[in-house]
């Protein structure tokens, strides 16, 4: 189950760094005037989070063995 949650965390955070990317690109000159960055940047920074999350959650925790410590 850790992971299928660390796989799907990587894909959502591919996803934000797609959408945070367009929402960079499409950032009009002047500054935010109109709303499509918006399109963008807080679904993308929804799913950095969400991923960041199952990231977290479904990393594993590696024991070390050392020769002659078991």
């Amino acid at each position: 189950m850790r992971t299928v949650a660390a796989v799907i965390g990587w894909i959502l955070i591919v996803a934000a760094s797609f959408l945070l990317v367009l929402g960079v690109s499409s950032w009009p000159p002047g500054g935010l005037m109109f709303a499509l960055p918006f399109v963008f940047l807080i679904p993308g920074i929804f799913l950095a989070l969400l991923g960041a999350g199952l990231l977290w959650s479904g990393r594993r925790r590696v024991a070390r063995k050392t020769p002659g410590h078991e």
